[in-house]
């Protein structure tokens, strides 16, 4: 048995061709839908990069105890799941948040990965001296601007470079069974930068300032500089998929296209003007960020062309996988398998998604409820981890050494004890004029509303939800601190 998992980073669902997009230019993954499974009603669980990596692993959610950070001791993780089966795992990624303070132990599960330099804040291209800094609008560094200095051929890019490890790989383990491989290409992540011919693609003849990594927060630019965001966002989504094709090319080549289970999906989305914000984190987890892509190839092109209604997400990957190689199930995972759900095994009822220390939010996938915290501070709030790492790339302050306490608090950790850590969460940013979040709880009716302009008031389908999460968190064995922070009680 095969399997590929192909992970892009902050991939729009509505700018893929299997979702409805119309101009964005996707032939790869679109014909990847066509001979697979689409599925409709797909959402994030832990957001953002890490917390969602740790859900792909352990198909449990992270944001309830924790930020970003590491794979922790305890976790079942679906690598070494799937080696105990005699199952052979192998990564490739340019996902350079793997190998930084906050992302550890992800990457070591497999029995072999590679690693692609040059992403982002990567610290890749070493230069003593600064290069020239060009006048630009939103955000630009140092250390990206050195990276790029070696990435100016479309093959040498981080992410085609990620793709053709692929390919080779498949080409040495042609006649080999019995593995999984995971791609993941951080693109199209920003910064949206791509070759030109990628934006020839959109007709983008921007010609302003230096602008291709909008700052997280708040529009401030002109219509001009926000369509031309869009066009370089689709012009690097077209090019990651192009090499994605070349994978895909290589396993038909092969004749392993047939016999390989393919799956295919992001991290989250982002925002790109809509809503008049950029990019995520600071603002309601709207649609764009949350409804994510997923599409399943099954082998033989089993139900091809057919598409999934009921709700999944995140956590559902892991045991999707587990399932298909037949490896048993470890006792916490708390996610569903896709191939059941296909099968047309019930639907889950709903589901809860969220930054650790920031809203709760729950869908049925119809409406979405976003419950904020009640108090400014967003707390009271611990982290709970054995890995007392503060988040990418960061210790906690050592003033915080001498709150900590340690004791053991979840069943699903082995009884493994875990420092119990006071931190802050964070309140949604308001567009100017606006009010505070603050106890500012949300209900949107995505059938009537796709682009949630207008919440709605309907204190029964509010209840409803709200017990609804009281019933998540108490299966999440969440601190009572969870409740407490957007104004509940555990029942």
């Amino acid at each position: 048995m095969k399997a590929i998992f192909i992970v892009l980073d902050t991939v729009r669902r509505d700018y893929l061709t299997a979702y409805g997009n119309d101009w964005v230019k996707t032939p790869a993954l679109t014909k990847l839908a066509q001979d697979g499974v689409t599925f409709d009603n797909h959402w994030v669980g832990s957001l953002p990069c890490m917390p969602a990596r740790r859900e792909f692993m352990t198909g449990r959610h992270n944001f309830i105890y924790r930020g970003w950070g590491p794979i922790e001791p305890y976790d079942d993780v679906l690598p070494r799941e799937l080696r105990n089966k005699n199952v052979f795992t192998h990564l490739l990624t340019d996902h350079d948040h793997y190998f930084e303070l906050g992302g550890e132990n992800y990457h070591t599960a497999f029995n072999t990965w590679e690693f692609f330099r040059g992403q982002e804040f990567d610290p890749w291209a070493s230069l003593v001296d600064a290069v020239a800094m060009p006048e630009h609008l939103g955000q630009q560094h140092q250390q990206n601007l050195k990276n790029r200095r070696k990435q100016l051929r479309e093959e040498e890019f981080s992410g085609p470079r990620t793709a053709q490890s692929a390919i080779n790989w498949l080409d040495e383990n042609a006649k080999a069974d019995n593995w999984f491989l995971q791609v993941e290409i951080f693109d199209p992540h920003e910064p949206f930068y791509c070759t030109q011919a990628y934006r020839d693609l959109y007709n983008d003849t921007w010609d302003g300032p230096a602008y291709d990594w909008p700052s997280y927060g708040v529009v401030q630019e002109s219509p001009e500089a926000v369509e031309h965001i869009r066009k370089c966002y689709a012009g690097l989504l077209s090019m990651t998929d192009h090499w994605v094709g070349k994978i895909l090319k290589k396993l038909e080549d092969l004749k392993l296209y047939d016999d390989t289970m393919i799956v295919f999906t992001t991290d989250h989305g982002t925002m790109l003007a809509e809503h008049n914000y950029w990019m995520k984190m600071v603002m309601p987890m709207y649609n764009e960020i949350a409804r994510i892509p997923l599409v399943v190839h099954l082998p033989r092109n089993a139900k091809a062309g057919t598409r999934v209604k009921s709700l999944t997400q995140t956590i559902d990957l892991m045991p999707t996988f587990l399932d298909y190689f037949e490896c048993p199930r470890p006792p916490h995972v708390a996610g569903h398998s896709l191939l059941k759900t296909i099968a047309g095994a019930a639907p889950r009822q709903d589901a809860i998604l969220g930054y650790f220390g920031m809203a709760m939010n729950i869908t049925d996938g119809r409406h979405v409820y976003m419950r904020y915290p009640v108090n400014e501070d967003c707390g009271p709030l611990h982290a709970y981890t054995a890995m007392p790492v503060g988040g990418l790339n960061h210790w906690y302050p050592r003033e915080v050494n001498e709150k900590m306490e340690m004791g053991r608090y979840f069943g699903h950790t082995y009884n493994m004890p875990l420092y119990k850590i006071p931190v802050k969460g964070h309140q949604t940013r308001p567009q100017p004029g606006e009010p505070s979040f603050v106890g500012r709880h949300q209900l949107y009716d995505n059938q009537t509303d796709p682009q949630q302009l207008r919440p709605i008031q309907n204190e029964p389908l509010e209840a409803h939800f709200v017990a609804r999460i009281c019933e998540h968190l108490k299966a999440y064995e969440a601190p009572v601190e969870q409740y407490t922070r957007i104004g509940l009680r555990p029942s």
